[in-house]
């Protein structure tokens, strides 16, 4: 789709060239997974989903699926806590 004039006359090629480069391979999708979704404590989860469920099923996904778990959650909640190498347990 074209941008409106105004909008393509405003755009920075280089600036996102830039910022594409240093973006690049940078891991998005996962660590956004759970919290596109559910980003606040209680009034996003499903109605018959209690608020509790979902770390209590990672917590014990991560004793079988570590790598799976560390990439949906461990990752995402380091991110956001601005820590590294912590887990649910």
């Amino acid at each position: 789709m074209p941008l409106r004039a105004e909008v393509r006359a405003n755009f920075n090629v280089t600036a996102a060239w830039e910022f594409f480069d240093k973006t690049e391979g940078l891991p998005y999708g996962y660590h956004n997974f759970l919290f596109g979704w559910i980003d606040t404590s209680l009034d996003n989860w499903p109605p018959l989903l209690p608020a509790g469920f979902v770390p209590i099923v990672f917590s014990i996904l991560e004793d079988f699926l570590p790598n799976t778990t560390n990439v949906f959650i461990d990752q995402a909640l380091n991110k956001r806590l601005g820590t590294t190498g912590l887990n649910l347990d």
